[in-house]
C-alpha cells in the first residue's frame, strides 16, 4: 500500500477510535457529541461569542446555533447578548452545565493519560510533536483550499 493510502487508513481508524472514546463520555449527559463539544468549548471559553464557537469548531453558525438552543432548553447554557457588541450573542454555562463540563473533562482527562500511559515513554514526545505536525498540515490545506 502506497504512503498515501495508509496515512489515509490510519487517519480513518483514527477519526473512529477517537469517536468512540468521545461519545462513551457524552451519552451520559443526554447530549449528542456535537453538544458535548459545545458545553466543553463554552466551559473553557465563558462569554464565548456563537460566531467565534462556530469559527472554532468549524461547524456552520446556523448549526452551532441549533445546538446551543437545545442545551439552553436542557439547562445547560445561558444565552445573552453581549454587552460589548449588541449583535453578539455571549454563552455561558449554567451551574448544571458547568457541573458538566467539570464530569465531562475530568473523565475525558483519565481516558487519554491512561491512553497516553499505553505509548512507551521514549516515544511519547515524538507522538505529540507527530500529531501538532499533523494538525498544523490540516490547517494549511483548509486555507489554500479557502482561498
Amino acid at each position: 500500500m502506497d504512503k498515501v493510502k495508509l496515512f489515509r487508513e490510519s487517519t480513518r481508524e483514527l477519526e473512529r477510535n477517537l469517536e468512540k472514546l468521545n461519545s462513551s463520555d457524552c451519552c451520559q449527559c443526554t447530549v449528542n457529541t456535537s453538544q458535548c463539544f459545545l458545553v466543553v468549548e463554552i466551559g473553557r471559553k465563558p462569554g464565548i461569542c456563537v460566531k467565534e464557537l462556530a469559527e472554532l469548531l468549524k461547524m456552520d453558525k446556523s448549526a452551532v446555533s441549533r445546538s446551543v438552543e437545545e442545551l439552553v432548553q436542557k439547562g445547560y447554557v445561558l444565552r445573552e447578548p453581549s454587552t460589548r457588541d449588541r449583535r453578539c450573542v455571549v454563552l455561558n454555562l449554567t451551574d448544571e452545565g458547568m457541573a458538566r463540563f467539570n464530569t465531562i473533562e475530568k473523565d475525558m482527562n483519565m481516558k487519554f493519560k491512561r491512553v497516553f500511559s499505553m505509548i512507551p515513554k521514549e516515544k511519547q514526545s515524538q507522538v505529540l510533536e507527530a500529531l501538532n505536525i499533523y494538525n498544523d498540515a490540516i490547517k494549511k490545506t483548509e486555507v489554500e483550499c479557502c482561498d
